[in-house]
């Protein structure tokens, strides 16, 4: 029977710690970079994609290698102007890289976080919720 007081007696310290750590949800996420191939600007390019976007792809997934002069011609080929070969030919190599989740650092107050409300309040609950028990014994909540 002491084993259960104590035990009784721990689980809301337990969660009343537990409400301590809060789960913070990522406010947004980075953009997976890909590496272009000189098949997919050609592609883009045909589709009727401006150069100036396309330099701005370059820029941020880079290419997956070096293009070759063959690339280049198949490029201009494909109706590519003089800017565009040039930020494609000196477009730096880059690995493939999957989207990060982004988290703000926020302070604990209560007025300034959205999310920390359910989560610290909750251990509380459960804490009361094991301490009625406690003081009503097994009877409490049952139809008599």
């Amino acid at each position: 029977m002491k084993t259960m007081k104590k035990l009784t007696l721990m689980f809301p310290a337990l969660f009343l710690l537990g409400g301590c750590v809060i789960y913070q949800r990522p406010t947004g996420w980075t953009q997976a970079r890909e590496p272009l191939t000189a098949e997919r600007l050609a592609e883009m390019k045909r589709a009727g994609t401006s150069d100036s976007a396309i330099r701005r792809q370059l820029e941020f997934h880079g290419v997956e290698s070096k293009l070759t002069a063959d690339d280049l011609v198949e490029l201009k080929d494909a109706g590519a102007g003089d800017a565009l070969l040039a930020a494609a030919a000196s477009a730096p190599v880059k690995e493939p890289q999957e989207a990060q989740p982004i988290y703000e650092r926020h302070s604990h107050r209560a007025y300034d976080c959205e999310y920390c409300h359910a989560y610290t309040v909750a251990p509380f609950y459960f804490a009361t919720a094991l301490s009625l028990n406690y003081i009503f014994g097994r009877s409490w909540g049952r139809c008599r």
